[in-house]
């Protein structure tokens, strides 16, 4: 019973961090959804759809399973557990996911990369 009690405590705390990350607002690119351009904006940038373009968001890029990318990505934290096909720059936090693909460069303070992703690029830790 103790094991549980740990467990849950900790998933809590980290959904109540990445909550607090992704911050008030949220834009959706939903599913099936296909946007061309740049995107740029202050709030995270929930991506389940394709984006052909640049993103630039202040806060997170979360790109999840149905998501796709075709261009650099800018943010502050971002999370790939969809596709990903450019390079990610000047980020604090990059997560490629289990799930994840990535082909490009990463320019990142801290990079998590998840057995069973495909990653295909360079990664370089900045401070």
């Amino acid at each position: 019973m103790l094991f549980r009690k740990i467990k849950t405590t900790a998933f809590r705390k980290e959904e109540i961090e990445l909550a607090l990350e992704i911050g008030p607002a949220v834009t959706v690119i939903a599913s099936g959804t296909l946007f061309k351009g740049t995107v740029s904006g202050e709030d995270t940038l929930h991506i389940s759809g394709t984006v052909q373009g640049d993103i630039d968001s202040r806060r997170m890029v979360w790109v999840d399973r149905s998501g796709c990318v075709n261009g650099s990505v800018t943010a502050r934290r971002v999370i790939i557990e969809g596709e990903v096909n450019g390079d990610i720059q000047r980020a604090e936090r990059v997560e490629i996911r289990s799930n994840g693909r990535m082909t490009g460069n990463i320019t990142a303070a801290n990079i998590t990369i998840d057995p069973g992703c495909f990653f295909d690029g360079e990664a370089r830790a900045i401070r």
